[in-house]
Parts: structure tokens; C-alpha cells; sequence
């Protein structure tokens, strides 16, 4: 609360002297040195400054009824001097603000004690209100209040402003320290309002860091960007061109070799390995083409372009050796147990191979 005290002792005849005073302050009786407030005792955090800053020459007193605060003015007052100083200090607001639902009852002293012998010429009195308070009504004291015109007042995070009612009297003392009662209607949900805004800015703000660093505004196009995709593109075709290959024709031919020992079918064989050579053309063509592709938008990857066609003829070289050890298997050219050396060396070889395969892939 701000006041702007007045003293109306007796007036100084002369000059005022600081230092003289501070030699013999007894010689000045009638100067207000300073003065008692009383503050509820539940009063928490209280200040006391002016418009200079906080003001240190105060002593506040806690007892079991009330809090005593000791005000001392920057300089003594005399007959017709004033000062003009805030007091603040926090409470429970069980103490005052009591609810039923969306009902809302506030119950404060119009006025307070700020000094003995209390004499109020003009007060005004602001009453803040949450932001979507409606529905006012007030119940007064049994002396004279003026209601003013009410008015709208924003702080941070508020978007349609708190409602601020105004009150105003005159001519009031200490028998006129009398509660008044405000009733409102209050949807709790309204306490929600200012986290979500600060969660929606946060999110607009990361969003919008987001499009902002993958927009292009480059004038020009560039070219070497645009290959770079289109070699990534190509590179992710031929992976699915080895995936094919892998499940489609090496694992078909490890299987036809399984299938050949467990039971001889040279027809058999014969068109399901012609099914599976027509395959593996069909697939190799495509990912020749492919790296043609590459090497043609990308000259720096011919080196790794060339590793991986060597590593695919290594993978056909073992898968012939396989087709051939099931050749072998099907006229009896071989023995069991050198057949079974033989598949174990050759899927040892195949399974590094495809390794290899990837590997090259992923250094493109």
C-alpha cells in the first residue's frame, strides 16, 4: 500500500538543520521521528521503502496478536511536512479468500492500522482480482464508500487483463478499520491458462527453430546438393536390390542344396535353380544399372562403386559353388561327410561375403 502521511504538529519557525538536530533531537520535540504500524500476524515478507529504494531504519516486532513495524522516515517530520512511503508483506489467503465451487468470497480491512491516532483524509483503495473474475458484488462497512469505475490492468502472461475495482472514501480513523466483503465467480480451470501459454510459446518457438533450419533460401540451385540426394536415393534402391538378392537367391540356394540332400529330385532341382538364375540376372542387371547411375552423378564413388561389384562376383562365384556341390550331391560324386565340409566352408564364405556386400553399401 502506498501513503502519503502529512504531520500537522507545530511548524519550524526557521530553517531546518540536520545537524543540529542530530546534537540535541530532544531540542525538537514536536518532530515525528518515526512511528508504529500494526501488521497482521500472520504478515510475512515485509518491506518498507519509497520512491528512492528500500528504506533500512525500521524494526519490525513479532508477537502473538500482531506484527509491530517500527517506521523511521529518511528525516524527522515537522508541522506541515510529509512523506510518502509503500508497506507490502504477504498473508495466507486462507485468511481472507474463501470459495464454495466457482464462488469466491474476499474479506480484508478497508483500511489499516498505519500509525496511532489515525486520521485519513483521502483514500483510494485497488483491489486486483485473477484474470476471469466476474459476477461482482460487495458487501460494505457501515460508513460511506465510493465505488469507482472499474478498470482492467495486465501483467505478464495475461491476455484479456485482471479486473481491478476501485474504492474510495474520505475523512476515515481507526474506528473505521472494518472488513468489506468481495464475492466473484471464479472458474478454477483459469489456473491452467498461463502454464499452457507458456508450453504453446515454447512449442511455437521450437517449431519454428525447426522449419527454419530446413528451409533453403539460397537464390541458386545447387546441383552438387541435388546429386547428393539423387546418389542417396539410388544407394537406398540398390539396398533393396541386395535385399533382394539375399533372400530371394542365396537363401533359395542354400535351401536347394538342403533339399537335395534330403531327397534326390533332379527335376526338381533343375527348375527351381533355372527359376532362381533367371532371378538373379534380372537382379544384378538392375543393380548394374544402378551403379552406373552412381558413378555417373557421383565420379568420387567409382573406387567404392567398384569394391562392391567385386564383392557381389564374389557372392555369385560361391553361390555357383554351392549349385555345383548340389550337382554333385544329386550323381553321387560326393560323400557325405566331404559334402558337409564343403557346405560348412561354402556358408562360412557366403554369410562374409554378404557382409562384405553391406559394408560396401554403407560406404556410399
Amino acid at each position: 500500500s502506498g501513503i502519503n502521511a502529512e504531520y500537522g504538529g507545530a511548524k519550524l519557525k526557521s530553517q531546518f538543520s540536520r545537524l543540529d538536530f542530530q546534537r540535541n533531537p530532544i531540542g525538537a520535540p514536536t518532530a515525528v521521528k518515526s512511528f508504529r504500524t500494526v501488521l497482521p500476524a500472520s504478515s510475512k515478507n515485509v518491506y518498507y521503502r519509497d520512491d528512492i529504494g528500500n528504506i533500512s531504519t525500521s524494526n519490525l516486532r513479532e508477537t502473538d496478536d500482531a506484527n509491530e513495524l517500527e517506521i523511521r522516515p529518511r528525516f524527522p517530520l515537522f508541522g506541515g511536512w510529509q512523506t510518502k512511503y509503500y508497506i507490502g508483506y504477504s498473508v495466507p489467503s486462507y485468511e481472507m479468500l474463501s470459495h464454495n465451487g466457482p464462488n469466491y468470497k474476499l474479506e480484508f480491512p478497508f483500511v489499516d492500522h498505519s500509525y496511532d491516532n489515525l486520521v485519513i483524509d483521502d483514500a483510494e483503495i485497488r483491489v486486483i482480482l485473477p484474470e476471469g473474475a466476474h459476477g461482482f458484488e460487495v458487501v460494505y462497512p457501515n460508513y460511506e464508500i465510493t465505488r469507482e469505475a472499474d478498470e482492467i490492468t495486465k501483467t505478464y502472461l495475461d491476455t484479456f487483463g485482471r479486473p481491478v475495482l476501485v474504492f474510495s472514501a474520505k475523512n476515515l480513523e481507526e474506528n473505521h478499520i472494518k472488513n468489506i466483503e468481495i464475492y466473484y465467480k471464479f472458474n478454477s480451470l483459469m489456473l491452467l491458462q498461463e502454464p499452457l501459454l507458456v508450453v504453446i510459446a515454447f512449442m511455437v518457438i521450437f517449431a519454428t527453430v525447426i522449419i527454419f533450419v530446413r528451409l533453403d533460401f539460397s537464390i541458386a540451385v545447387d546441383e552438387n546438393k541435388e546429386a547428393r540426394q539423387r546418389v542417396a536415393f539410388l544407394v537406398e534402391e540398390l539396398f533393396n536390390i541386395v535385399g533382394k538378392i539375399k533372400s530371394n537367391v542365396s537363401d533359395e540356394t542354400v535351401e536347394l542344396l538342403s533339399a537335395v540332400k534330403t531327397k534326390k529330385d533332379a527335376k526338381l532341382f533343375k527348375n527351381v535353380k533355372k527359376e532362381v538364375d533367371s532371378l538373379y540376372k534380372t537382379l544384378t542387371d538392375e543393380a548394374s544399372a544402378l551403379t552406373k547411375k552412381i558413378v555417373g552423378l557421383s565420379p568420387s564413388l567409382a573406387d567404392k562403386v567398384a569394391e562392391f561389384n567385386r564383392r557381389e562376383g564374389d557372392r555369385r562365384s560361391i553361390l555357383s559353388s554351392i549349385s555345383a556341390l548340389a550337382e554333385k550331391v544329386l550323381s553321387d560324386k560326393v560323400s557325405k561327410t566331404t559334402c558337409v565340409e564343403q557346405e560348412n566352408n561354402l556358408l562360412s564364405k557366403l554369410f562374409a561375403a554378404q557382409s562384405a556386400i553391406e559394408d560396401s553399401l554403407a560406404a556410399l
